[in-house]
């Protein structure tokens, strides 16, 4: 995510950028005069920070990648369950000091929930983003003791991530929560977004044309069947009417695709999300930030 920063602004880029300012939530303490992309990129931090009411923030690090553990500081779950967050930056501070999902990880903590993140950027899926994710767990569970299922919460570009990593893993998942997440990445950020923009360590490695032909093999809404032979249970939150990351194509297939392979999938559309926020495009509001509906889906024995 901080390589969006040294990007250009083509259209596609315009996305993204929308898409990071939309999934972040809250206001700028200070956005001073500088132009909108500037003010967006700089949401994306580029080193961990946060105070958190019940829990105690520890820097990582993967592979030279900033990550993040939060403990608990009362109670501690007795099995050490934990939420991971995609993309990372949404569980610790902005770059305007701001904790977009607060609400989600102090609820969390005050169970005896860990919460983690990492870095790992705008990846769309990428098995090279995957692996690192995989490592980032290991030394969660080997070196923290963290529960060998994870919950996890993906946020908008942040599910192509989330799920990127759990299809691959699928005995890794508990429950995947999601907030408008993208899940078919055919449709956000586009094949040709998928190629572009990434960093290239984190990228796919291939052409336009290449992954055109290999699409099925990478795209998360292709690959549900190991998560639903798991026992992985999934539930989104999603507006009616996202024109960013599209409702039907990657919340309402995913769980008609998933049923359909015996899984547990809820779609929880949020009529009208965004509709008196300029420029949400439906895709950002309230309503995503104090879910009682996902809190209880994401904490629940």
């Amino acid at each position: 995510m901080i390589g969006i920063a040294r990007l250009g602004c083509g259209a596609l880029l315009c996305g993204v950028m929308v898409l990071v300012a939309t999934a972040a939530g809250n206001n700028p303490k200070s956005s001073g005069s500088k132009p909108p992309a500037a003010r967006d990129a700089q949401k994306i931090p580029t080193k961990i920070a946060g105070t958190y009411r019940g829990g105690e923030l520890v820097e990582l690090r993967e592979r030279g990648r900033i990550a993040y553990l939060v403990k608990p500081t009362g109670m501690v779950d007795p099995q050490k369950r934990w939420l991971w967050e995609f993309p990372f930056w949404l569980g610790v501070n902005d770059g305007f000091g701001n904790l977009a999902h607060r609400y989600y990880v102090e609820k969390a903590l005050a169970v005896g929930f860990h919460v983690a993140g990492v870095d790992v950027g705008p990846s769309y899926a990428s098995p090279a983003a995957a692996d690192i994710c995989e490592q980032f767990y290991e030394q969660l569970v080997s070196h923290y003791g963290l529960h060998k299922r994870a919950r996890i919460l993906g946020h908008s570009h942040g599910g192509l991530i989330a799920y990127g990593w759990a299809f691959r893993h699928p005995t890794c998942v508990d429950r995947i929560g999601g907030m408008c997440p993208a899940t078919d990445f055919r449709t956000y950020p586009s094949l040709r977004g998928v190629v572009s923009l990434p960093a290239k360590e984190l990228g796919y490695g291939l052409t336009l044309k290449e992954l055109e032909g290999r699409a099925a093999e990478f795209n998360p809404i292709d690959n549900l069947a190991p998560l639903a032979k798991a026992g992985v249970k999934i539930l989104h939150l999603h507006g009616d009417h996202d024109t960013l990351v599209p409702t039907v194509a990657n919340s309402t297939e995913l769980a008609r695709r998933y049923r359909d392979l015996g899984g547990d999938a809820q779609i929880v559309l949020l009529r009208g999300l965004g509709a008196t926020r300029a420029n949400s495009r439906g895709h950002d509001g309230p309503e995503l930030y104090d879910s009682p509906e996902l809190l209880k889906f994401l904490l629940a024995d």
